[in-house]
């Protein structure tokens, strides 16, 4: 039992461990263009190394710059939350603690285990996300052009917070995270002859699911016209917008 016990308390530390983690931004020059955000396309040249100095990885110089999105899991944590927030032509110097990084087990023999690293990058570009976010008037404006509102929170939440006058249910995840294969077949009998063309608007809890499919349907499935509701139906409530009871 005491073993047991110890084993339980060792994991909660482990995770509380890693979630108080986090990037030191040893210095930062600003730039002035375009701000990256979750699931923004980045290109930037960097230079990887151990806090002894030694450098590990680099482009610098070798006119390959990384390129990757933002949000998809290419990269290390900490290299991507570091990124998050800056503009193009920001210049960084930041910690990533080994937690962040590659951890107890490194990566093979480049990495030993337990690494903190140190990463020094310049943002070349920035290209925002190819869905853009919305404000609760810029939804009801939209709804009521004829665009295809799809809530795709839990049935049990629909009932509890009610739902858009105008929009339309289907869950994209359920309750275990799985997802729910027939949502495209839904989107595009809704679509109909206009297909990829139409305006298709996201609407989730709090935004952060709709972001997901956003960025699929958008970046993935070619669908042009794609909006998320920005906080989702809270942002909704907050606004003071009517809500239909969903039966």
């Amino acid at each position: 039992m005491k073993k047991i016990l110890l084993i339980t308390i060792l994991i909660i530390f482990k995770i509380n461990a890693i979630f108080a983690e986090n990037i030191e931004i040893i210095n930062d020059t600003e730039g002035d263009g375009l701000k990256v955000v979750n699931h923004s396309w980045v290109k930037i040249e960097y230079t990887g190394s151990f806090e002894d100095g030694t450098v590990f990885d680099t482009n610098v110089g070798k006119d390959k710059p990384l390129v990757f999105q933002i949000g998809m899991k290419e990269v290390i944590p900490g290299f991507e939350q570091g990124i998050v927030g800056a503009n193009k032509g920001s210049k960084r110097k930041i910690k990533i603690p080994s937690m962040l990084a590659y951890g107890e087990k490194g990566a093979g023999e480049l990495i030993p285990p337990n690494s903190n690293l140190i990463f020094e990058f310049k943002i070349l570009d920035v290209l925002s996300p190819n869905y853009e976010k919305i404000d609760s008037e810029k939804l009801e404006n939209l709804i009521n052009e004829n665009a295809v509102a799809l809530d795709i929170r839990l049935d049990n939440q629909w009932k509890k917070t009610g739902v858009i006058k105008g929009s339309f249910q289907e869950t994209a995840f359920d309750i275990n995270g799985k997802f729910n294969v027939y949502l495209m077949d839904k989107v595009r009998a809704l679509a109909g002859a206009e297909s990829q063309g139409i305006e298709l608007i996201f609407i989730s809890h709090d935004g952060k699911t709709a972001e997901i499919l956003g960025n699929a349907f958008a970046e993935d499935l070619g669908f042009t016209n794609v909006y998320v509701l920005d906080g989702g139906i809270q942002s909704w409530i907050k606004s003071n917008k009517p809500l239909v009871s969903y039966n």
